[in-house]
Parts: C-alpha cells; sequence; structure tokens
C-alpha cells in the first residue's frame, strides 16, 4: 500500500482548507494497474471506471483517469485509466478549480488550477471549457454557491448559460436534479442557489412555475429571505421544500391575505411540481398542508375557536404533531420574512390550541353508538376547551 502514489483528492481536500467537517475522503492513485490495486488487497467496486475500496477504511481509491465526451447527458463519456495519466491530468477533468485540488500522503498540497486562490477569493471557477460537457455541472455549480456562500465566476456563469441552452439538462435524471436542490436547500444561503438557477436559465428548465415567485423583485425578496432564515434557524427539510413551493406564487402577499381555507389552484401546481420532481410523500404532504392554510396560519388570531378547531383538524396536528410543527415553523418564517408585526403570535396561538385540544379527554363517549353523534360531541367538546382555555 505505501508503495503506491496516491493523493486526497476533491471535496475532501476543499473542506479541510476551509475549515468544514469532511465527510468523505476520496483519494486518487497515479500510477497504478488494476492488478497492482488488487494485489495490495483492494476490494474492486466501480462498473465504469478502476475504483477499489481501501481493505481496512473501506475508503474510496480510484485510478487516475481521463474522459473524453461521446453522448449527451451526464453518463455521456468514454473512460481512461492506466498507470500512464498523471495526477494533474486526472485534476483537469473535474468541474471547478476548488475541487481540482489534491493533498500528496506527505501533506503536500498540489494546485495546477489556483483553486487555492479562488477559495480565498470565495469563487467558483471552472478548470477548462470542458465543464460545458457536463449538464449536471449546473445544478453542482448553484448548489455550491449555497453550501459553500460562493460566488460564480463570470466566465462560469456564461458556460452555464451555454450549456442550459443545448438543451441536455432535460437528459439529467430528476433524482439527480432533486438531490442537488435538496442539498442547496439544506445549505447556509439557499437564496444563492435559487439565485443561481434563475440566472443561468436552469430554474425555468426544471419548471416554468417556479419562475413565478422570481419576476416581482419583492416577491423575490420575500421568498429568498424565508428560504435563509430556514436555514439560519436549521428547520427540517420540509419545511424547506415548502418554503422552496412559493417559487411557484406571484405575490406570496396576496396569499397570506386569502386566508379561506383551501387554494385548490395554487395546491394543484406544487404538487404537480413536486410529484415531477419525485419528493418523499412527507415533503409533499407537508408542503400541500402549508400552502392550503398559509394564509389561515397566519391569521389566526382573528378566526374563531371553532374555526381554529378545524383549522388544527385540517392540519392533522392531532395525529400528527410534528409535521403540525414543521408546517407552523415555515408558515413563521414566512411571517418574520415579511416583517409580519405579531406573525409569532398566530403560531403561540395555534400550538397552545394543540396542547389543550390534545389534553381533552373522552370517556364518557363509550357508550354512544352512532359515529355522527360521537363527531359532534367531540366538535363542540374542543370548541369549548378554547372557548374556556384561551381566555384566561
Amino acid at each position: 500500500m505505501d508503495k503506491l502514489s496516491h493523493y486526497l483528492v476533491g471535496g475532501a481536500v476543499r473542506d479541510e482548507l476551509l475549515g468544514m467537517p469532511v465527510a468523505d475522503r476520496d483519494f486518487v492513485v497515479v500510477g497504478a494497474s488494476v492488478d497492482e490495486m488488487i494485489s495490495n488487497g483492494f476490494i474492486p467496486v466501480g462498473r465504469d471506471f478502476p475504483v477499489f475500496l481501501h481493505p481496512r477504511t473501506r475508503e474510496e481509491y480510484a485510478l487516475a483517469r481521463t474522459e473524453r465526451k461521446t453522448g449527451r447527458g451526464h453518463q455521456g463519456f468514454a473512460f481512461h485509466a492506466d498507470p500512464s495519466v498523471t495526477l494533474e491530468e486526472d485534476l483537469a477533468r473535474r468541474d471547478l478549480t476548488i475541487n481540482a485540488i489534491a493533498k500528496s500522503s506527505d501533506g503536500k498540497l498540489i494546485d495546477p488550477f489556483q483553486g487555492i486562490d479562488d477559495l480565498k477569493k470565495r469563487t467558483l471557477r471552472h478548470v477548462s471549457d470542458a465543464f460545458i460537457e457536463d449538464p449536471l455541472r449546473v445544478f453542482r455549480v448553484c448548489r455550491f454557491t449555497a453550501t459553500l456562500d460562493f460566488n460564480i465566476y463570470p466566465d462560469t456563469l456564461k458556460l452555464m448559460v451555454r450549456l442550459v441552452n443545448t438543451g441536455e439538462l432535460s437528459t439529467l435524471s430528476t433524482e439527480r436534479v432533486w438531490n442537488e436542490i435538496l442539498k442547496g436547500l439544506m445549505g447556509k444561503k439557499p437564496s444563492l442557489m435559487i439565485d443561481s438557477l434563475t440566472k443561468c436559465g436552469a430554474l425555468e428548465a426544471i419548471n416554468s412555475s417556479l419562475s413565478n415567485g422570481v419576476y416581482d423583485e419583492k416577491n423575490k425578496t420575500f421568498i429568498y429571505t424565508a428560504l435563509d432564515l430556514a436555514a439560519t434557524n436549521t428547520l427540517s427539510i420540509e419545511t424547506r421544500v415548502a418554503i422552496f413551493c412559493l417559487l411557484t406564487e406571484h405575490d406570496v402577499k396576496k396569499v397570506i391575505e386569502q386566508h379561506s381555507a383551501r387554494i385548490t389552484a395554487r395546491k394543484n401546481v406544487s404538487r404537480d411540481l413536486l410529484a415531477q420532481l419525485r419528493a418523499t410523500k412527507s415533503q409533499n404532504q407537508t408542503s400541500m398542508l402549508f400552502l392550503g392554510y398559509l394564509g389561515s396560519i397566519l391569521n389566526a388570531n382573528e378566526l374563531s375557536n371553532e374555526q381554529i378547531v378545524d383549522l388544527v383538524m385540517c392540519l392533522d396536528g392531532l395525529r400528527n404533531p410534528d409535521r403540525f410543527k414543521k408546517i407552523l415553523d415555515a408558515a413563521s418564517t414566512v411571517g418574520q420574512a415579511l416583517i409580519k408585526q405579531n406573525y409569532a403570535d398566530h403560531i403561540r396561538i395555534l400550538m397552545r390550541s394543540l396542547n389543550i385540544l390534545k389534553s381533552i379527554r373522552h370517556d364518557d363517549l363509550t357508550k354512544i353508538d352512532s359515529t355522527a353523534e360521537i363527531n359532534q360531541r367531540v366538535r363542540y367538546a374542543r370548541i369549548n376547551a378554547l372557548d374556556t382555555e384561551l381566555s384566561r
């Protein structure tokens, strides 16, 4: 093993230099063959090119390789890996200079494309014009703006626009696109990802309805602020996806003013969007309830106790209090972004109401046979409980 010339590469080196936690460590091996790797105990796992697992650490080691574009899409490449491929040739195939830094086993940094300088400048810059050959790079770069809080180099943005205009984004699997978006939403500043996707044209390429929210400058600012507040407050991915769905809205303020129970058209647009992106059931349900009842939640102090009971039940608060909390977190974040002065009061009313309703016992209903009568009595008991407790 010690005889193999190997280097730590990619995100591990980048994150280490940024002082960030290193999740996965990937290595490239230079000057070795497949047979040499196997003879040193490495376990082959790569299907398209030679990748191996270390016999003890199970970390990934790949033979240095070059690649050549052979077809459309993220997977339209032919790879060449043999002992003659140099470290610099391997690094040259990478997307960004900050991901093209290597670290030797003795700690020496190899940086042929000035990635360290770009780290200091907080800049995302492409390694070469071959950047345009892989459409997934558009989403990766936009995601990095959010997770690293970096800016895109102007010439790199131009290449991203060109790549979007080729139509190759349509060759990407939905899972890959959604995975990059989710990573960005969980980043430090999700608004930077949305703004970058907008500037290069990828946001509309995903789904034209997502551009609704960015046409008006004030509306865009509200949504961006809400997304970044969700990140600052480390809210759940379901909460962030729900706020992300506001990008389908031309006027978020109007949504809040319309505090009727359901806004069917709005929900249908977002439901179709999330179905297209193959969001999880939890993400979908949280988003639909949030969008359908956002106006009612942020106007809760204007509701009667009867309406509050109905709202808590529509949000399924008693059966799923965790999701109820995530929906209120999303609404609270939107209220904060819109500088709605008493938004916290509405959230407190609903959380207190849920706790009151959870404490009600219905022992006297066991002898009633009629389901309709039971439901009616339960409803009256809940309204009476709020009448009593909320007035204190």
